[in-house]
């Protein structure tokens, strides 16, 4: 009698082990969007001040890396906040994007 698989994906098949259904944390998107804009808007202030050194090194496009990435964070937030908003109206289920 050949032994009986003890790796999780065979006692999956078997049904002795069972998924926990798992809401995520957070549903909106807000906290995490704002984390990153804050981020960059810190980054951006860091190498502000580092712009000379960024110009003598030919490195100064830096600068405008975190301003793209601070501006697509306001789009990101917009987003966010308009997605959802028509959720809590149930307008929108939370799986749809």
């Amino acid at each position: 009698m050949p032994k009986k698989r003890s790796d999780p994906t065979s006692q999956l098949a078997r049904g002795e082990l069972v998924h926990a259904e798992v809401k995520p944390l957070d549903l909106s998107g807000i906290p995490s969007v704002i984390t990153g804009i804050v981020l960059w808007a810190v980054a951006g202030v860091v190498l502000f001040f580092l712009r000379n050194r960024l110009t003598a090194d030919g490195l100064d496009w830096w600068l405008w890396v975190p301003v793209a990435g601070f501006g697509l964070g306001l789009i990101g937030l917009w987003y966010c906040k308009r997605r959802w908003t028509a959720i809590q109206a149930g307008q929108r289920s939370t799986t749809e994007d």
